[in-house]
């Protein structure tokens, strides 16, 4: 029990909590819009294959946050003129885009490096400044929502696009931002995984990470500072199984495996039926049959 209970175990939470919950607080500000964003764990995988590759070419890993950031931002875009400007359904969309990202990140993977060759660990940033970086995220993503005029706006667009549209917003544009901006703290997220906690870059990296974000958001309310409370017990949940693993019990190693997920869905189930889903959320806006 010392080996689940210490400090130790509280500091890996911490920093396994960190990706976690910067893709939450990006997929809070797509559904906060409207949009159902699925692609959560493609957007974290393609910015953890980013972030690593421009850290091992430049051997700076905040350059490599950047590349997640950027990367974000494109596929972003590229999910909003499907799902937005194209009207398609959001489901089958979000979840494409999260299987054409692990088939086109595990690709590029592949062939970046030499048949038989070991891909390198590359520099890591510390735990202090991504903690700062995620405190300064929650506190900016809390901030727009709460205090400004552009959260507001983006929550009209959430609850009742044709009312926002009346009073003269533009809801398409607003969601176009509110996806592109989400995505890239989604990608943020894996990139902080790669170049903070792991160092490397394997297949599969995130482990269903954006799942969770996904359902953190449910059990959230849908507010900035449940999401990150959330992603703390999903990290400390994490860090423990991790411990657990290592001492001799004749449990199999599987069930600690599980022991994250698991108590991420029954806070889920518990907490997200007093949960207020935006109303528009998932349903496409045309201004012509409005």
């Amino acid at each position: 029990m010392d080996v689940v209970l210490s400090l130790a175990t509280l500091s890996a939470g911490i920093r396994l909590a960190l990706p976690v919950v910067l893709a939450a607080l990006g997929a809070l500000i797509c559904e906060r819009a409207g949009v159902l964003n699925l692609g959560l764990e493609g957007l974290m995988v393609s910015g953890a294959l980013a972030g690593y590759l421009v850290t091992h070419e430049t051997g700076s890993p905040w350059l490599g946050l950047l590349a997640g950031l950027v990367t974000g931002a494109v596929c972003g875009l590229l999910i909003a003129l499907v799902v937005i400007g194209l009207g398609a359904n959001q489901i089958v969309s979000g979840l494409a885009f999260t299987i054409l990202a692990g088939a086109a990140t595990s690709y590029i993977y592949q062939h970046s490096f030499s048949i038989g060759q070991n891909p390198p660990p590359i520099q890591r940033i510390g735990m202090p400044p991504l903690i700062v970086l995620a405190l300064v995220v929650l506190a900016g993503v809390f901030g727009l929502m709460r205090s400004t005029v552009a959260g507001l706006v983006i929550s009209a667009v959430g609850e009742s696009p044709v009312a926002a549209d009346a009073l003269g917003y533009d809801v398409t544009r607003t969601r176009f931002l509110a996806t592109i901006g989400g995505s890239s703290l989604a990608a943020l997220g894996g990139a902080v995984l790669v170049c903070g906690p792991l160092g490397l870059f394997i297949q599969n990296v995130t482990a269903g990470r954006g799942w969770v974000a996904l359902a953190l958001v449910v059990f959230a309310g849908w507010r900035p500072l449940p999401c990150a409370v959330g992603a703390l017990l999903f990290g400390l949940c994490d860090a423990v199984q991790l411990r657990l693993q290592g001492t001799s019990t004749g449990i199999p190693y599987e069930v600690f495996l599980a022991l994250p997920y698991t108590v991420t869905l029954v806070a889920l189930v518990l907490r997200g039926r007093n949960s207020r889903t935006p109303s528009a959320l998932g349903v496409p806006f045309d201004r012509r049959t409005a």
